[in-house]
């Protein structure tokens, strides 16, 4: 298995960073327009990021797929180009990747839906709908699939079970948590241990990205190894957004994080990357830091 070969040769490895606020930040998109469609609109734009992360030393790059599943391009009538969208972004990344040692993973994220009773669409509908995802990325030069943001177990279940009905590839699932009084909980109420106790046995690691900065994730890091001895997944936030004159800014710099990252490692942390926010000069940090603590390899 690569992952795990890779993830054994490292000890820690670096993934990249954030993918829609970088591409914003450098005027690429539109507010409200979604990253996925630059891969068809401008894939020289989504190639640049990841050529970026990858000069700085990332070792994972995630496809620009995150928002690619019928349910949220249906909301903006795109339903019918989820195979373009996913095709393009899975080629983006391979030629990117050329001649350089480091994975892809599959980016996918949640349908942005409730499921039933509580929301509209049933767990049959949403593992149909997450099997056209699915069999959009075979044979497209993936290593591993990431399944991210999630803020329901039952959501997250449907959707790793639908991937290893097709695949034999490894999974990281990945949530988003808020911090409480009681500890770190996801938006519909569930703990870590809660996380731990549904997936150990379906995936190759879980983890927790997005979220409110670099701080929190080493909680719910530690939280969800004092449950598991699998590898765990950290891309925080950089920290929590605020709008000044009419733009968004994300208050942890690359040094703020940096100074997180022997934190994070201690705590349990087996990959670690950026989520929303963080740019190369973010990730070109978590490398230095990496590099002295010697569990950095070129």
């Amino acid at each position: 298995m690569k992952l795990r070969e890779t993830l054994q040769k490292h000890k820690v490895l670096l993934a990249d960073g954030a993918m829609g606020t970088l591409l914003a930040e450098r005027g690429k998109l539109q507010p409200g327009e979604p990253p996925e469609l630059l891969n068809l609109s401008d894939p020289e734009a989504v190639e640049r990021v990841h050529k970026d992360y990858l000069e700085v030393g990332s070792k994972i790059i995630l496809t620009n797929t995150f928002g690619a599943n019928p349910f949220k391009l249906a909301r903006l009538g795109l339903a019918r180009k989820l195979d373009r969208i996913i095709g393009q972004g899975c080629a983006i990344a391979n030629q990117a990747k050329r001649g350089k040692d480091l994975l892809i993973a599959a980016d996918i994220g949640p349908s942005g839906e409730l499921l039933s009773p509580l929301g509209r669409i049933t767990p049959k509908e949403l593992a149909d709908g997450y099997r056209k995802v699915v069999l959009s990325f075979s044979g497209s030069g993936i290593d591993f699939f990431l399944v991210e943001t999630l803020s329901s177990i039952e959501e997250g279940r449907i959707i790793a079970e639908t991937i290893a009905e097709k695949e034999e590839l490894p999974i990281i699932i990945s949530f988003t948590f808020s911090p409480g009084k009681k500890g770190p909980k996801t938006l519909l109420g569930e703990e870590p241990k809660d996380v731990v106790k549904t997936f150990e046995k379906m995936v190759f690691g879980i983890g927790t990205n997005c979220g409110s900065g670099s701080k929190e994730a080493e909680k719910v890091i530690a939280d969800l190894r004092r449950w598991t001895n699998l590898p765990l997944w950290v891309k925080p936030n950089a920290g929590n957004p605020k709008l000044v004159k009419g733009k968004t800014v994300f208050p942890e710099n690359p040094q703020v994080m940096a100074s997180q990252i022997k934190p994070l490692v201690d705590a349990g942390a087996s990959i670690i990357g950026g989520c929303c926010g963080t740019t190369p000069d973010h990730i070109a940090a978590f490398q230095k830091v990496l590099s002295d603590l010697r569990l950095f390899q070129e």
